[in-house]
């Protein structure tokens, strides 16, 4: 069966709620205790299969392959399952109306809601303390930094995220050059 025929969570005759299991869609647990059971299990099982392949860095490619995908495919099914579960949970219980006042239907917290309301007079105070605050001292540094490319423009965006002003990287193109950067950091490093 697939999960789109079954709901994550129903009310049973006599209004148990019966909760779908991650990995099993025909299964439904009546306890929070079993569905943490079913996923022990299966994060003991990828477990396993990932200790059965030993060094991963000279296991065989296709079997390391096959470990990946099928825990990626167990992760992608707890993702999912733990958005529905929330939703299909807060559907029967009938306070799904709550949480949309407290935080508003999305992911994000809306502006009109009960916590909206509370981020914007928690930012407007923030701001006005954080006003009387002196400024952080500000100096240029030098790094050497040995990497890949891409590591070096993550290093870079990283700065530009965190307030860096004036990013500029250069890299050694010659011996000459890089004998000179080592002297420059051996006199002031």
């Amino acid at each position: 069966m697939n999960e789109n025929t079954n709901p994550v969570a129903i009310r049973k005759d006599g209004g148990t709620i019966a909760v779908r299991d991650p990995f099993a869609p025909e299964i439904y647990h009546t306890t929070p205790d079993a569905v943490i059971t079913s996923m022990f299990e299966r994060k003991r099982v990828r477990a396993a299969e990932f200790e059965a392949l030993g060094d991963v860095s000279t296991a065989p490619l296709d079997a390391v392959k096959g470990v990946m995908t099928a825990t990626e495919g167990d992760d992608d099914a707890l993702l999912g399952y733990e958005k529905q579960l929330r939703e299909a949970l807060l559907a029967i219980s009938g306070f799904k109306s709550v949480v949309v006042q407290m935080k508003g239907a999305k992911a994000r917290i809306d502006p009109l809601s009960v916590r909206g309301k509370f981020a914007e007079i928690i930012k407007a105070c923030r701001e006005r303390i954080d006003a009387e605050k002196p400024a952080e001292p500000v100096h240029t540094y030098v790094i050497r930094l040995t990497c890949t490319d891409k590591a070096l423009m993550s290093v870079v965006k990283a700065a530009a995220k965190y307030g860096a002003a004036d990013v500029a990287t250069a890299t050694a193109q010659s011996d000459k050059a890089v004998r000179q950067i080592a002297a420059w950091f051996e006199a002031n490093a």
